[in-house]
């Protein structure tokens, strides 16, 4: 049968679990957690012993054959792992899985391999494994399952992501499940709080930095240019990813272009976006020296430089991060700017 990683605990907790795995895939998270969770299974039966062959080694075929015809001196169950890796069996090596497929023994047999293509996948031997046992394929994930597992992930460690958090750490991971993992185990260690917000994932990026995001954006909204340029090419210099600095401008803009068109419902609108006091008096000034127009400006703008910070337009991101952020900070580069967009469309 084929299962996928996230099932793989409810089949190995049934009455009858299979003794038979094939763990494979380009996704290395899932292909580690997938292992352990089948070694953690067999010691739960009470399998105390692993014969463990690993192609990084080199694998003795003949001896894994041995191995599997004979009764274990210690244990009446034994774990045998075979580890391919990256290489392909050789004609030994896809007789004797087949065998180890077919025959009805006591031992457990956990078999591991990167992603195997689509001539492996219709050998006999996968297919021997794919109807004897259980084959868990570990792929990369989409978008909208990344952040799905996002929020999983860190509810099995006892924190709720809010909505704009799981966006924070998607774009910070860029699908990489090890990455991902890395950050939420930051984050439980950083933050006490039961739910972990946007903030606080940002916080926990740039905590070794010198400068900080949320001071960046400070600083523009604040109306002080030469602070901003200091900052942005300080954040620059430091490693620390554009598409964080992305994605903070763009929700700044978002939310102030909402308060814009909120007339005398601003408090109202304040309240429906959980804008926290402490921050209020700073978008009310920024709303006072950015009128509606340029900021349908600096907001259609962003999206762009969003756009080429991910590659997806060409350009050149930190140069227009940059403009971006002097013009939100009200800068000498503003007039241009809004000419030169105001021409393009």
């Amino acid at each position: 049968m084929l299962v996928k990683p996230e099932r793989l605990a409810g089949l190995l907790t049934r009455p009858a679990p299979p003794a038979l795995f094939l763990i494979h895939g380009d996704e290395p998270l899932q292909r580690i957690e997938s292992t352990d969770a089948v070694r953690a299974a067999a010691r739960a039966q009470g399998v105390d012993e692993r014969l463990v062959f690993d192609t990084a080694v080199g694998i003795d075929w003949a001896q894994v054959q041995a191995e599997a015809g004979s009764l274990s001196l210690f244990a009446s169950k034994r774990l045998i792992e075979i580890h391919l890796g990256g290489k392909k069996p050789d004609k030994l090596g896809v007789a004797t899985l087949k065998a180890l497929a077919a025959q009805q023994g006591d031992d457990l047999y956990l078999v591991t391999a990167e992603a195997l293509g689509r001539e492996e996948q219709n050998s006999d031997w996968f297919r021997a494994f794919e109807s004897g046992g259980a084959v868990v394929v570990c792929r990369p994930l989409e978008a909208g399952p990344f952040r799905g597992w996002l929020k999983a992930r860190a509810a099995g460690r006892g924190r709720e992501l809010t909505a704009e958090a799981v966006e924070v750490l998607a774009l910070r991971a860029e699908g990489n499940l090890l990455a991902a993992a890395q950050e939420i185990d930051k984050l439980v260690l950083l933050v006490d709080d039961a739910t972990v917000t946007a903030e606080q994932v940002l916080a926990a990026v740039v905590d070794s930095s010198r400068y900080d995001v949320f001071k960046l954006v400070d600083a523009a909204l604040a109306g002080d240019p030469a602070r901003t340029v200091r900052m942005i090419r300080g954040l620059r210099a430091e490693g620390v990813e554009p598409v964080m600095m992305s994605w903070l401008v763009n929700r700044e803009l978002r939310l102030l272009s909402k308060l814009a068109q909120a007339g005398r419902a601003l408090d109202a609108t304040f309240a429906a976006e959980r804008v926290w006091q402490s921050r209020q008096p700073l978008l009310r000034r920024a709303l006072q020296r950015l009128p509606a127009g340029q900021l349908a400006v600096l907001l259609r703008d962003s999206v762009r430089v969003d756009l080429m910070v991910k590659g997806a337009a060409h350009g050149q991101p930190w140069d227009e991060l940059e403009s971006l952020y002097i013009a939100l900070a009200g800068g000498p580069w503003f007039g241009e700017l809004a000419a030169r967009r105001a021409h393009e469309r």
